[in-house]
């Protein structure tokens, strides 16, 4: 049979495992929430970048279409050019 002593060093031992495993997992679970804190604001900035660069592609793809615009503008300006001054006068063959 167990002496009293031996039952309470036993509830002792005991005790004192129970006391360091609650504060291990005190100290992970403290670790997992700054994880998850640090991932929110990883997360945050990256769709902030994100936005960014899309408005960024958008203002581009605005300014190739005037670029687009502007060429053909100017071939059909030279095109008119050249007929006002005759430049597409093929001479009669005789």
């Amino acid at each position: 049979m167990i002496s009293p002593d031996d039952s309470l060093a036993m509830l002792r031992k005991d005790h004192t495992s129970l006391a360091s495993s609650l504060s291990v997992l005190t100290i992970e679970v403290a670790a997992l929430k700054t994880e998850k804190a640090v991932d929110v604001v990883r997360d945050e900035n990256l769709n902030g970048r994100l936005n960014r660069i899309e408005e960024n592609l958008k203002d581009l793809r605005g300014i190739g279409r005037w670029a687009l615009i502007a060429f053909f503008g100017a071939i059909i300006t030279t095109g008119v050019g050249m007929m006002m001054k005759g430049g597409f006068h093929v001479p009669p063959s005789v």
